[in-house]
């Protein structure tokens, strides 16, 4: 069995309780002082990879129009059917791209479907992605171009501040590109 004996001249030490409690004290304090910070950080992230990823999908549609050489849609969809569904709240619906084969705005038996990403919020609790001019469908022609200019509000609910801090407008121009800019920052 082995029996440790300090050296001579030396002591084992351990922690106080006094200094124990000072220890939590002094963290329970900075805790305090991040907690705001942490809900910051995190709502900040989370409109961030909503935005990212609306942007992602919009200039993945617009390349596939431009290599397949025809009109690809992003739309939200009908949580029971493959169809697009008419709703300016994007956020609460998967998002699908597709090939519009018969150029119909809507998917059908005949369309191939590229890609589908979830819903951000399906509650529509937290965060919110809209679709500035209402419901509607986001169409790619064969050469890259949108149908019409789209503008989308991404931000958080319930708190103004966090909206105008770390909300964002995407910004879809017809000729395809996408920029996104302030939260509430009109496109032009």
């Amino acid at each position: 069995m082995l029996k440790l004996t300090p050296r001579p001249g030396y002591r084992l030490r351990g922690f106080t309780l006094i200094e124990l409690m000072v220890t939590i004290a002094v963290l329970g304090i900075l805790l305090a002082l991040a907690l705001p910070d942490l809900r910051s950080f995190m709502v900040g992230n989370r409109l961030s990879s909503d935005v990212n990823g609306l942007v992602g999908l919009i200039n993945y549609a617009r390349s596939e129009a431009i290599a397949r050489n025809q009109d690809v849609v992003i739309c939200p969809k009908d949580n029971v059917a493959n169809t697009c569904i008419a709703s300016q709240f994007w956020g609460e619906f998967e998002t699908q791209v597709f090939v519009d084969l018969n150029g119909n705005g809507q998917r059908n038996a005949g369309d191939l479907l590229l890609k589908t990403i979830p819903a951000t919020d399906p509650a529509g609790l937290e965060r919110r992605i809209t679709r500035n001019a209402g419901p509607g469908v986001i169409r790619f022609g064969a050469v890259g171009f949108s149908q019409t200019p789209h503008q989308f509000n991404v931000f958080a609910i319930g708190d103004a501040a966090f909206e105008i801090r770390y909300g964002r407008t995407i910004c879809i121009s017809r000729p395809g590109r996408v920029r996104v800019a302030a939260a509430n920052d009109a496109c032009a």
